[in-house]
């Protein structure tokens, strides 16, 4: 195989043609038998450089911008109390019947709550919960029962309050969560035995005033301590 022609250029030649870009085989030479020289390359028109097409990169369309999900928040508000328990127990006492504190508590929360609580409902210590509708306007033995069911009644769609005790000792409520679609709660902490309660009132502030609230959880302390206005 026969070998590829070499062009005849001076080193110099060949070092200017690789400096400046330029191929020998487009160079005529004008030295002995064709070699191309310095004067040459120096003579030649300067090669114009490859000029490449920019391809622009694809611009995704913006995407439009979602309007951020704002949640009102509700104002919660809270009132407590410390209640006597004394001369309810000596009511219970005095009537011969076996009725737990619970009842007079659902009696006295209807009275207080007032239009608040068309219906209530109460949350069984033991789990699960039972509505009373217009508990106002049972007697204490009534709710006994109702409380006690065993059945699950259905949630009223009027429901505005609810109430819990929670059996124990030493124990102050400070603050509390209102259920959604619930403006009112009250929650007492106190012992089968206790000689005294402690009670949270737990509100909206946007459905019901502080004084309002203020007023309900001091209606309920004075109910539940002259047990008798239960009667009425």
């Amino acid at each position: 195989m026969n070998a590829p022609l070499r062009t005849l250029a001076s080193p110099y030649a060949r070092k200017l043609a690789r400096e400046r870009g330029m191929s020998l085989a487009l160079v005529a030479g004008s030295g002995p038998n064709g070699r191309i020289v310095a004067e040459d390359l120096l003579a030649a028109p300067a090669p114009v450089p490859e000029v490449v097409a920019a391809v622009a990169a694809p611009v995704a369309a913006p995407v439009a911008a979602r309007a951020p999900i704002v949640v009102a928040a509700r104002s919660i508000s809270a009132f407590a109390t410390t209640i006597e328990l004394g001369p309810l127990a000596e009511f219970i006492a005095a009537s011969g019947s076996e009725l737990s504190i619970d009842a007079f508590l659902v009696k006295a929360a209807a009275g207080a709550a007032g239009s608040h609580a068309t219906s209530l409902r109460w949350i069984k210590p033991e789990g699960g919960a039972v509505t009373i509708a217009r508990a106002v306007a049972l007697a204490p033995t009534e709710i006994d029962r109702l409380i006690g069911s065993e059945a699950e009644a259905p949630v009223s769609t009027d429901e505005a309050m609810v109430v819990s005790r929670l059996a124990a000792k030493g124990v102050r409520p400070v603050a509390g969560s209102l259920p959604a679609g619930v403006d009112l709660r009250i929650l007492v902490v106190a012992a089968d035995d206790a000689a005294t309660a402690e009670a949270l009132v737990v509100h909206d502030a946007e459905a019901i005033a502080e004084a309002e609230a203020g007023g309900i959880v001091a209606l309920f302390r004075d109910l539940i301590e002259a047990p008798l206005r239960l009667l009425v």
